[in-house]
């Protein structure tokens, strides 16, 4: 695999270099980038199967770069030193990242998910979820990629109405009587979605609590559309509390 480093920090790009050449054998890098500018001519000059972008850099945003381009036909792993609510943008979006100071680990898990996918390049969408969560802030109604077997679906977090476990899938009721089913597990939005008025009411069911109707002395959860989920005993008092403020 080809890949180009565009960071405008010399030590980062010099790292993730040295890191490629003793674990990632078969990734070669054919250029390194130090500006949004020349990251952008070494893109077009030598067509690489992935790059490392930086996203702060003197001239502007790794992300300026990105918009430069109609089609994306590269992968991208970013790199950033962003802050806790901009790393939660970039799991809404399902897109990864690497933190600096870069690891061993984190650059070998991240080229192996790039050798792995399929497809020559990015999908366009992704990326442009991914500006818009860092825009608005991935706590003030985000934008949520749903990864599925073909491909993804794009949703509002406010548009969900529940969340339920399916095995090690979770499936997305949404306003309109729409369904969607994620291949990751409730887990992982359980720790998403938490900020944004979700909560755990059951092992197998996150609620959102703008669409909460009723609770009956059974433990069942009456929602919009006319969806029910069950109150589990250990997530009552927490519900308690949290519907109390409403």
């Amino acid at each position: 695999m080809r890949a180009i480093i565009i960071d405008d920090e010399k030590l980062s790009r010099e790292v993730i270099c040295n890191f490629l050449e003793e674990y990632c054998k078969d990734v070669e890098v054919i250029a390194k980038a130090s500006s949004v500018r020349t990251g952008f001519k070494a893109i077009k000059k030598f067509a690489p199967d992935f790059v490392f972008l930086d996203i702060e850099m003197s001239d502007g945003k790794g992300f300026d770069l990105l918009t430069m381009f109609d089609s994306i036909d590269f992968k991208i792993i970013f790199v950033t030193a962003y802050s806790e609510y901009a790393i939660k943008a970039f799991r809404f979006s399902a897109i990864d990242y690497l933190l600096k100071p870069v690891k061993i680990e984190e650059l070998v898990d991240a080229v192996d998910k790039v050798r792995m996918a399929q497809g020559a390049g990015m999908n366009k969408e992704l990326v442009d979820t991914l500006i818009r969560n860092i825009k608005t802030g991935a706590d003030s109604h985000p934008t949520l990629i749903i990864p599925h077997l073909n491909g993804f679906d794009v949703l509002k977090a406010s548009d969900i109405i529940m969340c339920q476990a399916d095995g090690y899938c979770t499936k997305f009721f949404l306003t309109g009587n729409r369904k969607v089913v994620s291949s990751k597990n409730l887990k992982n939005y359980d720790s998403l979605l938490d900020d944004n008025n979700f909560i755990r009411v059951h092992h197998s069911y996150l609620v959102n609590l703008n669409y909460i109707t009723s609770c009956t002395r059974q433990g069942e959860i009456i929602l919009d559309e006319g969806l029910k989920a069950y109150l589990g005993d250990s997530y009552k008092n927490e519900f308690t509390r949290r519907v109390g403020k409403k």
